[in-house]
């Protein structure tokens, strides 16, 4: 044992330190032994049925969940194991990274889903769809106006009140009854819509089902005789001709109509569907067909927040009927045009507990006060701990950005730091400057949309996939006024800086994005 604490009280400063000042790791650390006060209240929450944790960058937030995890399944033996257990992450790698807590912890590894998993169980043979990167990646390099006022229309909270509102009128005016009149039966349209009205907190697909079975459970032919099943089978037929539709891209595109707003479907190509239009058509396909869900998950973690829309939490709400903790950064959203406020969040779960982490961990004051001034609605808070100032370096041109990079990577490997993150802003970037310094090391790897694994060296990436990750050091490439102007890129910046926990440089040629100004 090199030192003991008394875990009522404080950590002591001096602890802390000495563990924040260690290099980073290939795996996210535990933080037993460093654990705060307001992160302690977090933990061990027995009585939120719904809490969020709003943390600002290198808060422990996920770390947080994480533990509080652990503390759940030993507080909950015998009827709450790590199976019931599910963490909605952002990809492969950030999983990862993480996969270390629970073991440490005495705990088995819990299940973990995307995003996009979900859209693909619940639209499996209705279409296919771009992925939530691949809309990331085409903003970063579009400023296609038409494109972003489609995503932001779908991705505010009024979304799911337009949804609702024509689901509810659909649901009466596409069904349009008819007397039935064959093979000695008899059935007045005004007692088929009866039915159906009886049948009303169900999905369309089962609504009109029960509506037939209602009809013919007692049913008798003109002789008298129950009716047979061939007829009961042509009767349910019958009713089901009578819902003007149960396509889903038909609705999904009637839904537009609707609104008067025909203009925002529109295809990425034949029958693959954009980014935005994927939950709200699991919506819809939740209220037509139903959904298996997932019964046996007691307890979900949904990290990075703040990049899920309202519908995707209205379909979150509707396929995990348990248990929830959310968490993220409203600051560190990878797409601002369909960000999620805390206050969205909120309206969608209305009874949720919220808490907030403003001391950020990771970083030193030079770095963070760096990163507020990009992004200056930032809350951060950092401890007392001191480094070198971040460094801008201008270069003369692109080759000689190249060469400066280089010689960081020199002096990094000289040194006793343990990781180093070159974070681009888009992925193609990313992967063009990998190309020209994959020689530079051994331990040089490129982190895509692809890839499974952290590793612990020199990592390329972009800030889309480097969020939730952190390393000694980071370099910012490519920071001119041309790469670094819109307020994506602005929120693409600050992500990237707030990687850093001992170091950050920032490299450009020509002007200076308006950013560092």
């Amino acid at each position: 044992m090199q030192y003991m604490i008394e875990s009522s009280m404080n950590i002591n400063d001096e602890v802390l330190q000495k563990e924040l000042s260690q290099t980073s790791n290939e795996k996210m650390k535990n933080i037993v032994a460093t654990i705060q006060k307001e992160q302690n209240a977090i933990i061990r929450n027995e009585h939120s049925y719904e809490l969020i944790i709003q943390g600002v960058a290198g808060s422990g937030k996920t770390s947080v969940a994480l533990h509080r995890v652990a503390f759940l399944l030993y507080r909950n033996k015998g009827t709450l194991t790590s199976q019931n257990i599910w963490i909605i992450s952002p990809n492969k790698v950030f999983s990862d990274y993480i996969s270390n807590i629970l073991p440490e912890l005495g705990e088995e590894k819990i299940m973990e889903l995307g995003m996009e998993e979900i859209a693909a169980r619940e639209l499996e043979g209705v279409c296919k769809f771009q992925t939530f990167g691949q809309q990331v990646s085409e903003l970063a390099v579009s400023n296609d106006q038409s494109l972003i006022e489609r995503i932001q229309f779908k991705s505010g909270i009024d979304m799911v009140e337009r949804l609702d509102r024509f689901l509810a009128e659909m649901s009466e005016s596409y069904f349009v009854p008819v007397d039935i009149a064959f093979e000695g039966v008899q059935i007045a349209k005004e007692d088929i819509m009866s039915a159906y009205r009886s049948a009303g907190n169900l999905p369309i697909r089962q609504r009109l089902d029960k509506t037939a079975s209602v009809l013919t459970a007692n049913m008798r032919d003109e002789n008298g005789e129950k009716i047979t099943a061939p007829t009961a089978k042509k009767i349910k037929a019958a009713i089901k001709r009578m819902f003007t539709s149960l396509n889903l891209l038909v609705i999904y595109k009637d839904f537009y109509e609707y609104m008067g707003r025909p203009e925002l479907f529109k295809y990425k190509r034949t029958k693959v569907l954009e980014y935005s239009d994927v939950f709200p058509l699991v919506y819809i396909k939740i209220h037509i067909e139903g959904t298996k869900g997932f019964d046996s998950v007691k307890h979900v973690l949904v990290d990075e927040m703040q990049d899920y829309t309202p519908v995707q939490y209205a379909v979150l709400s509707r396929l995990f009927k348990c248990k929830k903790t959310i968490l993220g950064d409203s600051n560190q959203s990878v797409n601002p045009y369909s960000s999620s406020s805390l206050q969205e969040i909120k309206r969608v779960f209305p009874g949720a507990d919220v808490v907030e982490l403003l001391k950020s961990y990771r970083s030193t004051i030079e770095i963070i006060g760096f990163a507020q001034q990009i992004n200056r609605n930032s809350r951060i808070m950092p401890i007392e701990r001191h480094g070198p100032c971040p460094e801008i370096k201008k270069t003369n041109d692109s080759s000689d950005e190249i060469a400066q990079i280089k010689k960081i990577i020199e002096d990094f490997q000289g040194s006793e730091q343990r990781s180093l993150g070159i974070v681009c802003k888009t992925q193609s970037q990313a992967e063009r400057l990998y190309q020209e310094i994959r020689n530079s090391s051994k331990a040089v790897y490129l982190l895509d949309f692809s890839s499974d694994k952290f590793h612990e060296g020199i990592i390329v990436t972009s800030s889309h996939l480097a969020k939730g990750l952190e390393f000694d050091q980071v370099i910012v490439p490519f920071v001119d006024a041309e790469n670094y102007k819109t307020d994506m890129d602005r929120s693409l910046l600050y992500i990237a800086c707030t990687r850093a926990m001992h170091m950050l440089t920032i490299t450009y040629s020509g002007e200076v994005s308006p950013f560092l100004n």
